[in-house]
């Protein structure tokens, strides 16, 4: 029975059940003894009189069988009132759901007391990402990058002096609670041939709340509850960054944007200013998070801008939490060209300052022929995993199907939500160093022979 699953445990209700019960019996106590509790025991006399007019004896089981009848008579129209309670009142607030109260309460309440996750990145990638995640905690944090400088927030950026809102709009409708219109809403992109022509509506949507209330962190918020967000997108820093790569033929090339288009090896990354402020509340997500999360993302231009904020990069070296890397299933044209697993993590841990990535998730799941010729084309080759390199620096490979079966070239969200919290559900156990390299190494080989 439906009425049954709002006694399951973890939802706070029976408790609330019992007190309100405790305040009938109260109540029930006080009535008789301001109007006289004699009244009671001539309702007995009357109840017995009665018993045995119908029966010709007196017979107390009888009588106490009817006491107990009304008792649980009593109960269970205090918790169906209580129910239909609950129900009306979330039903105005949740209409569509309704239906499954007791299933969304318990949901909710498990996802609350979720791992405190911090990821930190940019770009499609980390959208992605964080789609699946949000069905496994309510304690997210992004950590965006405001870097970007390209299309409409270039454009953005150039004509209202304020921070990239392009990435930071992608991981606000990924984390929304229901998608859908919202999602086609924010990545609206306008046509014609006026000013509006190519912007996004949820840029403008971010950069008009930035202007009205004065403060980034304070329109992520009033953005967030539009979109319902679960959990809590913030950017690296409240300053307009600039995006550099020193290549190393010696080139510099500034603005992220151009990157990419430079047909060179990038020596390193860094921004203007040289040392960017950090938001004092992504520090402090950093400081208290279970896990940090690196990427996945372009590691060049959306992942290392957030390290080349001073603040950002020092809070992750002094954290405790483990960090795992998310690394790219394909190559990316003009950052990563030939790039295997590896060099990925030695580039993180460059920009990083010491080696960070304790762990690395990357694929191993089989790719479409045809779009591998797609990417093949577009110069994009898969990541080659290299475990004992990987190994070199301190990390341990994790690698399994993460492939997205109809992009093919991209994460799966599902898969990679899956595979990453069964990886941080591991580390919050107590197991020992050795037990849980053992336990990785036969899960990632449970995870493989399944997929044949």
């Amino acid at each position: 029975m439906r009425f049954f699953k709002w006694l399951h445990p973890g939802l706070h209700i029976k408790r609330w059940l019992f007190l309100f019960g405790l305040g009938m019996m109260a109540t029930s106590f006080g009535l008789v003894l301001t109007f006289n509790y004699q009244w009671l025991g001539q309702v007995e006399e009357w109840m017995f009189r009665l018993l045995y007019e119908m029966t010709g004896h007196y017979n107390y089981t009888v009588l106490a069988t009817i006491g107990i009848l009304v008792i649980v008579s009593g109960l269970f129209l205090m918790g169906w009132a209580t129910r239909r309670l609950i129900r009306t009142m979330l039903g105005v607030v949740m209409p569509n759901e309704s239906e499954n109260i007791s299933d969304l309460i318990l949901a909710n309440l498990q996802l609350a007391k979720g791992p405190k996750v911090v990821v930190i990145g940019g770009g499609t990638g980390l959208s992605v990402m964080l789609r699946g995640l949000k069905t496994k905690t309510y304690n997210l944090t992004a950590v965006v990058t405001v870097a970007d400088d390209g299309g409409s927030t270039g454009r953005i950026r150039q004509d209202l002096d304020i921070i990239a809102p392009g990435d930071l709009r992608n991981c606000l409708v990924a984390l929304a609670d229901k998608e859908g219109l919202m999602e086609k809403l924010f990545a609206h992109r306008f046509g014609g041939s006026g000013n509006l022509t190519g912007h996004s509506f949820g840029n403008l949507f971010i950069a008009a709340l930035i202007e009205v209330l004065g403060d980034v962190e304070e329109a992520m918020d009033a953005t967030s509850k539009v979109l319902k967000v679960r959990g809590k997108v913030i950017p690296a820093s409240a300053e307009k960054i600039q995006l550099n790569a020193e290549m190393t033929d010696g080139r510099v090339i500034c603005g992220e944007s151009q990157i990419p288009h430079a047909h060179g090896k990038i020596k390193r990354v860094f921004t203007t200013p040289e040392q960017p402020k950090a938001i004092q509340s992504a520090i402090e997500a950093i400081q208290e998070a279970d896990v940090i999360v690196l990427g996945p993302g372009s590691l060049y231009t959306s992942i290392m801008p957030n390290l080349c904020v001073p603040d950002i990069a020092a809070s992750v070296r002094a954290s405790k939490a483990k960090k795992i890397y998310i690394c790219n299933v394909m190559t990316q044209p003009g950052e990563t060209d030939g790039y295997t697993v590896s060099d990925h993590v030695k580039a993180i841990n460059q920009h990083a300052g010491q080696e960070i990535v304790d762990f690395v998730i990357a694929n191993s799941g089989d790719i479409d022929t045809a779009v591998l010729q797609r990417y093949a084309d577009a110069g994009s080759q898969p990541v080659v995993i290299d475990k004992r390199r990987v190994g070199d620096l301190g990390a341990t490979l994790l690698s399994a199907d993460l492939v997205n079966a109809e992009k093919g070239g991209t994460h799966d969200p599902k898969k990679l939500a899956n595979v990453l919290f069964d990886l941080i559900n591991a580390l919050r156990t107590d197991l020992s160093p050795e037990l849980l390299h053992y336990y990785l190494k036969r899960y990632e080989l449970k995870r493989n022979l399944r997929r044949r």
